[in-house]
């Protein structure tokens, strides 16, 4: 973790790693490749991987950006000196607070406002949505719009590094201050850690842990009136008094709208899009001649916050106009590559991955022949595409259903009957060839 005095700073786990790296020997040249080697163990990833890594270390250490030197194309020095001490001086009050933001959401202070509406009046707020869509972003927003709301400060419990239902009470207990020992904590442990005590708390990424997440939230706020528990999640709890918030991507020039500059940038994708390029490239601005290839960058991107920041960041090595043009070929732009000149692929080719990988094999192969649908489809289209002598209709049907309530698709009400639409970002990572043993293969898809 990196701290700014009593600031928790909202840095990534491979960020820390080159960090560390760099501060285990200051002054001394580290090469890219070592550092590549420190953040990424398990693969190969591009030189700009790291340049993206080496940006947000810089953004974090605002004011001390000059601390980290790069050396030509040899690799990065940190010019500081690195004192040893102790890291949790104060482990209560430190294990509580909620990372800062290094940057303001784009398109988002309506949303944050609603929702810190909505906690106002419901003790339990999902915010639901697809990977990369900005759930945890919009999570932090609130529990800092909400700092002076509550007497204790909000708690952060981030489990999307938790891999079992057993190491859930013992990262809510860290969170709350609770000493932790050999075992794990019990309910009663984190029930004396919230006695008399009104605060947030901000349960973040806990779509593969759902049903366990859910108990102990009905747990909670069963035996205390002053919790208000705010959660990210892929997929609802399902439990009572739950308020589900579905979280919309940015908004994106719809095509009926000139694409020049002074339209473009009227649209919150376009708005990340250009802060993200200007990160990483700083001649980077928008005209009214580049303006239509980025517009159709953040149409095919789905306005997904996370697709939208990886893309944008290769615009350093990258032409803007080739970043279109692979996309348009369906998904180059993700898929895995073996020569580790990918951008995306330690990033958003991983979260899809990853996501599939939770799915049952019936809801997987269905996902896979549902991916034939280059637009909106009905559920019947579906079970027409999908169904086969091993996967009859009723079965097609629940998979749609249950697809929808993961948010794997995007579900329009408002038609009868509703249509369904995969995101355009995982239609084309499940239809992208990938090794042998991931997602299923269907039939004669």
């Amino acid at each position: 973790m990196l701290w700014e005095g009593d600031v928790l700073l909202q840095v990534g786990t491979r960020a820390l790693a080159i960090l560390s790296a760099l501060t285990e020997a200051p002054g001394r040249l580290v090469a890219k490749r070592e550092l590549l080697e420190r953040a990424w163990p398990d693969g190969r990833v591009d030189d700009a991987n790291l340049k993206v890594q080496i940006s947000a270390l810089r953004k974090a250490l605002r004011g001390c950006e000059g601390l980290i030197r790069a050396e030509s194309s040899l690799g990065y020095r940190f010019l500081g000196e690195a004192v040893p001490g102790d890291p949790y001086p104060d482990a209560e009050r430190r294990c509580s607070l909620v990372p800062q933001l290094l940057t303001e959401p784009i398109g988002r202070d309506g949303v944050v406002a609603d929702i810190v509406g909505l906690l106002k009046e419901s003790r339990l707020v999902t915010v639901l949505g697809p990977g990369g869509i900005g759930k945890t972003t919009v999570a932090l927003a609130i529990a800092h719009r909400l700092a002076h709301t509550f007497a204790d400060e909000s708690c952060f419990v981030d489990l999307s590094r938790i891999a079992r239902d057993d190491q859930i009470s013992e990262a809510v207990a860290r969170a709350l201050g609770s000493p932790v020992g050999e075992a794990p904590p019990a309910l009663e442990q984190i029930q004396a850690a919230l006695q008399a005590r009104r605060l947030l708390l901000v349960i973040d990424s806990c779509e593969h842990v759902a049903d366990a997440i859910a108990l102990l939230v009905e747990q909670v706020l069963g035996f205390s009136n002053e919790v208000w528990i705010l959660v990210t999640s892929r997929e609802s709890l399902r439990v009572a008094a739950e308020f589900v918030w579905h979280l919309e991507p940015l908004e994106v020039p719809p095509p009926s709208l000139m694409d020049n500059a002074a339209n473009a940038a009227r649209y919150s994708a376009v708005q990340l899009f250009l802060r993200a390029a200007a990160e990483v490239s700083d001649g980077f601005t928008l005209n009214d001649e580049i303006a239509p290839t980025i517009v159709e960058v953040c149409r095919r991107l789905d306005g997904i916050p996370r697709a939208i920041e990886m893309t944008a960041s290769m615009v350093a090595t990258r032409d803007i106009g080739e970043l279109r043009r692979r996309l348009d070929q369906r998904l180059p732009l993700l898929e895995f590559d073996r020569q580790g000149d990918n951008l995306l692929h330690d990033s958003l080719f991983s979260i899809l991955r990853w996501r599939c990988d939770l799915l049952p094999f019936n809801e997987q192969a269905v996902l896979r022949r549902l991916a034939l649908f280059a637009g909106a489809f009905t559920l019947d289209a579906a079970v027409a595409v999908a169904a086969d002598d091993v996967t009859d209709a009723s079965v097609v049907r629940e998979a749609v259903v249950a697809l929808a309530n993961k948010s794997f698709l995007i579900v329009n009400h408002q038609i009868s009957p509703p249509e369904y639409r995969l995101f355009e970002t995982m239609r084309a990572y499940v239809v992208s060839p990938r090794e042998e043993g991931n997602m299923p293969r269907g039939g004669s898809i």
